[in-house]
């Protein structure tokens, strides 16, 4: 999951963050619970102009309790979990680099460097030992860095379109998996054959696409230029009909289920039906919103908020509950181990 800034924000925030130190490999603090807690949000917390930020953050949602961060280089921008959730994967734009961190010693344990800018990350199947790949979506050398997560080498850069912010993975009943990258600033989608690490023709899509998930065996893009939702064949690459929405999307995250998005933005969080894309009435936030991501058991949507928390929002009932103060700005969040 990555953040909602805006491009010419994260610009900015990268002059600024190229100024900090580069961590060492291996970086030190305490898990959250007396073990590997199962209900973690990991936040990049800190991404802003006058604070450019170099961690990630380990919140126990069971106990509220805020961990120490794990220092990870500039500006951590996006998160990802690999196969069975045993590593979790981040980007920072400030060094170009994907690192890996372990979820229950909360060390850095897998270094790569990538392209320019990196603001996007998701894991496809494939890499040595069925270890996963990591796609890494660079936004100021437009392309994708694949990084076998078996060896951590890193591909050959695969051309994409103009500041690639967003990546999402479909895998077919069949196993072939397609990768569906958003171009901000090409109002388009570029599909990745992940056998071949080729690039399709683009998918023209509205203005200033987002997010990008898969859900209900559709890719789901949400433009913030236009507020809306399109829905992608992940077979033909064929766009439907954009859908409005009441909000310009920073992020989305699917139910369990699969039946349901909720996409953030403003100061706001949508239910989506993903049986045509029916939107319900959004449930008002304490603040602007950045990112968002599900409890485990998907009754909960965490969301980042700009100054300085992380607030629940109880889907089954809609209400907002008591937000965790980190400090900073969060923006990223994923929820799994930790």
């Amino acid at each position: 999951m990555r953040s909602g800034l805006s491009i010419s924000s994260r610009r900015r925030l990268l002059a600024l963050a190229l100024l900090a130190v580069v961590p060492t490999l291996a970086s030190c603090s305490n898990a959250v619970g007396s073990a590997s807690v199962h209900d973690v949000a990991w936040v990049t917390t800190g991404a802003s102009v006058t604070q450019p930020g170099q961690t990630v953050t380990p919140v126990d949602l069971g106990t509220h309790r805020v961990g120490t961060g794990v220092h990870v280089g500039s500006l951590p921008s996006a998160l990802a979990y690999t196969p069975g959730d045993t590593g979790l994967l981040v980007v920072a734009q400030g060094n170009d680099t994907l690192s890996e961190i372990d979820p229950v010693s909360h060390e850095i344990v897998h270094r790569a460097g990538v392209g320019v800018e990196p603001d996007a990350v998701a894991v496809a199947p494939g890499g040595r030992g069925g270890r996963g790949i990591a796609l890494v979506a660079n936004l100021d050398s437009n392309s994708v860095t694949p990084v076998d997560l078996g060896t951590w080498h890193t591909g050959k850069p695969i051309p994409v379109g103009t500041e690639p912010v967003g990546i999402t993975v479909f895998v077919s009943s069949s196993g072939a998996a397609t990768a569906f990258v958003a171009n901000f600033g090409s109002d388009s989608v570029t599909p990745i054959d992940v056998a071949t690490m080729q690039p399709g023709p683009a998918i023209a899509i509205g203005p200033e696409p987002q997010v990008i998930a898969v859900a209900a065996n559709e890719v789901v893009v949400g433009t913030f230029g236009n507020r809306t939702l399109t829905p992608i064949n992940p077979t033909t690459h064929a766009p439907g009909a954009p859908v409005p929405i009441p909000l310009n999307p920073t992020g989305i995250a699917v139910a369990p289920s699969g039946n349901t998005l909720y996409v953030c933005g403003g100061a706001g969080v949508l239910s989506v039906s993903t049986l045509g894309l029916v939107a319900g009435v959004p449930v008002s936030l304490p603040g602007v919103a950045q990112g968002i991501a599900l409890s485990t058991d998907g009754s909960t949507a965490w969301v980042t908020q700009q100054t300085g928390s992380i607030v629940p929002v109880h889907l089954a009932s809609g209400t907002v509950g008591t937000p965790i103060r980190l400090g900073g700005h969060p923006s990223s969040i994923a929820i799994g181990p930790g």
